[in-house]
């Protein structure tokens, strides 16, 4: 599986909701625009995966046409999208498809922590309120 994606999603998300008592105020304004990129990020990626289920369906439907014309016996249809699945084209449509829905997974659970996090940059002033009385 590859993890290029995550692995660059997640250093960025980390840059990007890094707080401290310089940046608290840049942080804040900035998050609508990081809340719409990252939900952006989601449907892109769920668009991706509709995309190649129709993907996967299609080949299995040319690869057990083939299986079929190639077949000295006649075969199931249920047989034949077995044999399609083992294929390596669907395979690689598989793999990506399940890479894909970890990068949505992980994606709809940032999307909570960019929801979370503006309660807690407000408790965060809240606190530097305290501090300052």
């Amino acid at each position: 599986m590859d993890l290029t994606q995550y692995n660059k999603y997640k250093a960025e998300i980390e840059e990007e909701l890094d707080l401290s008592d310089f940046n608290l105020k840049d942080v804040q304004m900035k998050m609508p625009g990081i809340k719409h990129k990252w939900v952006s990020r989601l449907i892109d990626q769920k668009i991706e995966i509709s995309k190649l289920k129709q993907l996967k369906s299609k080949a299995i439907e040319t690869v057990s046409e083939k299986l079929r014309h190639d077949a000295p016996v006649i075969i199931s249809d249920a047989a034949l999208a077995k044999q399609a699945e083992k294929h390596e084209l669907v395979r690689k449509i598989i793999d990506k498809i399940e890479e894909t829905e970890i990068l949505i997974e992980y994606l709809e659970k940032i999307e909570k922590v960019c929801n979370g996090t503006s309660y807690d940059i407000k408790n965060l002033v809240d606190i530097k309120k305290l501090e300052l009385n």
